[in-house]
């Protein structure tokens, strides 16, 4: 049975075939299919010379762009694990992140603090230099990591395996359909799943990408999509609202050049989907469902379900999607099975048994419905996540860092709804005997600021008298997210 390929094949096999097709465009470069292989090549010798060896694991602390890409492949080239994070990620999250994965690389380039005093061997990406020589090629069972929350708060590093790279790169190219002919639009971090997918498929079928971190200058992004004439974006329901409101003419405009267009599974009002709809009539457009533990297992084409505006989709290519223990009104815990689930939590057995099950399959966390053509439908989360703008945050994780003011005797997080990126972060906060600073709310965004990553940084901050909980001591963050609300319309 002949080897499977792993995505580092499928490129070095596009630079063979199209050596000189545009592969990929940041703002500072663009590079063909052929120039970035060598450039991996070079960076991977590079590596090898600085001593990052088989199955090491590599932080990748880089902007979105070409040189982030360059440093990832790099890294699976010689079967060392990289590990994506960004420049948004606070010190002492990096510093977590290397605790975790034991690594001892950091790849860095523009990062706002010093990394040097966090005990890591700090390889700047301009200082990666091959001496020449062929980097020796290898191979490790994971292809690379990203982080999720825990119910803990902590994060845990998902250990993504080669196939399930492939199985998500393939879901994508069976259910959006890009082509070599398709040049799509990439704002989202690579340090996420949704952005680094479309990378991959985009290999596999011999696309081009362009990649920019202006994520929100929507203004920006319009003209980019008409002046590079991009057949394909990637968004959030948060950079479609912005548009279909404040940009609904450029929208439009778009629409010409607008094969497809891909959202991520922050649940999006069915009134802003009728909307797309309305606007870019001969754009195809599709929602994925997923977890960075299991990307892509369901997608739905609103084109062709205007009555299911609602749901979030069918399973995906070879993934098998279900619901857990349904209640009377069908209601259960979404879980899916297939090639595209991780195998498990880095040195962390514990969590990967609570998550998946003997027989392969995976818990979401999320509550749903499925309809009988097998269509779901998100109704909620079972525990207390709070998604903004599709990016997690766990409540434990803020908790934490408010909880190191001294004025702060207890405080609890919860998640408020927000038109525009269905979720923020709200923090209700008990204090000791002593004086309240009156300027209370800037200390703690303050101190968030230098603490958390901006989607994890309160926007609503109130004193109460008392955390809503049960006999147990257990906190009832719905009731508590009512209470914030009642007093934000008091005030």
């Amino acid at each position: 049975m002949p080897e499977k390929l792993r995505i580092i094949d499928h490129l070095r096999n596009r630079s063979l075939s199209d050596p000189g097709k545009t592969f990929v465009a940041d703002q500072y470069r663009s590079v063909t299919y052929g120039s970035f292989y060598t450039q991996v090549l070079g960076k991977a010798a590079g590596l090898q010379t600085a001593g990052v060896t088989q199955g090491e694991r590599v932080l990748l602390v880089i902007e979105h762009g070409i040189d982030h890409l360059v440093s990832y492949f790099a890294c699976i080239y010689i079967g060392a694990i990289p590990v994506h994070l960004n420049l948004a990620k606070t010190k002492s999250g990096i510093a977590q992140a290397a605790a975790i994965t034991s690594t001892g690389y950091c790849i860095e380039q523009g990062y706002s603090e010093d990394l040097t005093d966090l005990g890591l061997k700090i390889l700047p990406f301009s200082e990666i230099i091959s001496d020449g020589s062929m980097p020796d090629a290898a191979s490790c069972a994971t292809a690379y990591m990203m982080f999720t929350s825990g119910t803990t708060g902590i994060p845990k590093a998902v250990m993504t395996s080669h196939e399930n790279t492939i199985a998500t790169a393939m879901s994508i190219i069976d259910f959006a359909s890009p082509t070599s002919e398709d040049r799509e639009l990439i704002s989202l971090p690579l340090s996420f799943t949704f952005g680094l997918g479309h990378i991959h498929a985009l290999i596999i079928v011999g696309g081009e990408a362009f990649l920019t971190n202006r994520r929100y200058e929507m203004d920006y992004l319009a003209d980019a999509i008409q002046e590079r004439k991009a057949t394909g974006f990637l968004a959030s329901p948060a950079m479609l609202r912005e548009l279909t409101v404040h940009h609904r003419e450029k929208l439009i405009a778009c629409g010409a050049n607008l094969r497809y267009l891909v959202v991520n599974c922050t649940p999006m009002e069915p009134s802003l989907t009728a909307r797309l709809l309305e606007l870019l009539p001969q754009t195809q457009i599709y929602m994925y469902y997923g977890m960075t533990e299991a990307s892509r297992c369901g997608y739905i084409h609103y084109n062709s379900n205007r009555g299911r505006l609602d749901y979030t989709g069918k399973a995906c290519l070879d993934v098998a999607l279900k619901i857990d223990d349904p209640d009377a009104s069908g209601i259960g815990e979404i879980c899916m099975k297939g090639p595209n689930v991780m195998s498990g939590y880095w040195n962390n057995a514990e969590a990967t048994a609570k998550t998946m099950t003997a027989d392969g399959w995976i818990r979401s966390g999320d509550l749903g419905v499925m309809d009988a053509d097998g269509y779901v439908k998100v109704i909620g989360r079972i525990n207390d996540q709070i998604s903004v703008d599709g990016m997690k945050c766990q409540p434990a994780e803020v908790e934490n860092v408010i909880m190191e003011l001294s004025f702060v005797k207890q405080v609890t997080v919860c998640a408020l709804p927000d038109p525009n990126k269905f979720q923020v972060v709200g923090a209700a906060i008990v204090t000791g005997n002593g004086e309240v600073p009156a300027n209370f709310r800037e200390l703690v965004q303050a101190h968030c600021k230098m603490r958390l990553e901006t989607f994890k940084q309160p926007i609503v901050i109130e004193l109460i008298d008392q955390i809503p909980a049960n006999e147990l001591g257990k906190v009832n963050r719905k009731q508590l997210a009512e209470l914030l609300i009642s007093q934000l319309q008091e005030a």
